[in-house]
């Protein structure tokens, strides 16, 4: 059950400030109401779902905080991820050739005008970003908030310019990479980073 719930909110099929019905989702998944309450339980832990007065549980709804507080960890473990690429070369070279396969993914995605195949290719590029720093903890960490910037990336996608632009952000960080142009490629990514928690926020506005 929540596997099934985690997935339609992250693809947009469960609107944000959505109310979820124990009663409604035990008949729709055809079980009792406890392995619903547990499932959105482990949704509330995730950040995906909340509790309201009245033991009403609903979809988030994103803060301008929330958005500063995830844009601000990314910066930290991505900008670290540049530099540990700077410092070894043999790493650098195996792990552009990984991001070069999530920018092709990327790529089929944009012709083929699929927000959620894009969104998916977006997520695996920044996951081998991280991938580098080579630290089982941090990653774990990572998993935390894994899916609220999973959120947050599909919305961002939904802006046909920014997807374009994020693209061709992530073939010009690629290249970088492989050159050893470290500074660049922070600069890049701060500028890269901005711009997609710019987008996000005049979505959540709007």
């Amino acid at each position: 059950v929540a596997n099934a719930l985690r997935d339609q909110i992250l693809q947009g099929h469960i609107k944000h400030g959505e109310l979820l019905s124990e009663n409604k989702l035990a008949s729709e998944f055809d079980v009792s109401r406890t392995p619903v309450r547990e499932a959105l339980r482990l949704l509330m832990e995730e950040g995906l779902v909340e509790m309201l007065a009245g033991r009403k549980v609903r979809v988030i709804i994103p803060r301008l905080e929330d958005i500063t507080e995830i844009y601000q960890i990314r910066w930290i473990l991505e900008s670290a991820a540049l530099h540990e690429l700077g410092q070894n070369p043999v790493l650098a070279k195996k792990v552009s050739g990984e991001l070069r396969v999530c920018l092709e993914q990327a790529r089929q995605a944009l012709d083929n005008k699929n927000v959620m195949q894009l969104a998916t290719a977006n997520e695996k590029f920044h996951g081998v970003l991280i991938s580098a720093l080579r630290n089982q903890r941090i990653s774990a960490q990572f998993k935390t908030i894994h899916n609220l910037i999973t959120l947050y990336r599909r919305q961002t996608l939904e802006s046909d310019s920014w997807a374009v632009t994020g693209d061709e952000e992530h073939i010009q960080l690629v290249q970088f990479i492989e050159q050893g142009a470290i500074d660049q490629a922070l600069d890049l990514l701060k500028r890269h980073l901005c711009e997609a928690k710019k987008v996000l926020r005049e979505y959540l506005e709007q």
